[in-house]
């Protein structure tokens, strides 16, 4: 073989050889861009994954702050409702004309008395001709109440007293006592309806 044969199989070689690793290379790119896109292709999954995660919690958060809100203005609600109906029955009890005063008076002190021979203490509403009608009515059943020298200052109800011990059924009393229980009543009607 001569030296030009030599080369000649040398540069086919080398030919060969670089065909070789040409077809290697992009074999390997052709992997490394399959590989990288599988990648690309499992990140944008993840990351879409994670925002659709995210977007449901802030939108499951929203729809929750939206009901919060809703029942907290429908509660602000019932309670102005409220405040307006025991300020209406406030009214009507204190306003109320003195015969009818005078009937729910006897009732409720027929109701409360424990001994039927307490002081009774009264409010503003009325006079002393007005109070002792009222002791009048009460001790025609047997009953041997008085009424008190002194007056107290709350606008409508009695207070009964036997030494030391007192009954107060005046309407703030009443009002203050009672409110729970009635608010409670009403919550279960309001909340019977849910």
């Amino acid at each position: 073989m001569s030296v030009e044969g030599i080369v000649d199989r040398i540069i086919a070689d080398a030919e060969e050889e670089a065909k070789n690793i040409m077809h290697d290379a992009e074999t390997e790119a052709e992997a490394i861009r399959e590989k990288g896109k599988r990648e690309a292709e499992q990140y944008y999954e993840r990351q879409k994954s994670l925002l659709d995660e995210k977007y449901r919690r802030e939108k499951e958060r929203a729809i929750l702050n939206k009901r919060l809100e809703e029942r907290k203005n429908m509660l602000l609600a019932r309670q102005k409702w409220m405040e307006r109906a025991f300020h209406d029955a406030y009214r009507g009890l204190v306003d109320q004309p003195l015969e009818e005063y005078g009937k729910l008076l006897v009732t409720l002190v027929k109701a409360v008395s424990l001994t039927k021979d307490e002081e009774i203490i009264f409010g503003k509403k009325g006079d002393s001709a007005f109070f002792s009608r009222i002791v009048d009515q009460l001790n025609k059943k047997g009953a041997s109440h008085s009424v008190s020298k002194m007056k107290r200052d709350f606008p409508w109800g009695v207070i009964l007293k036997k030494g030391k011990v007192e009954i107060n059924m005046s309407i703030d009393s009443l009002f203050k006592y009672k409110r729970t229980d009635l608010e409670q009543k009403a919550w279960e009607i309001f909340h019977a309806g849910e």
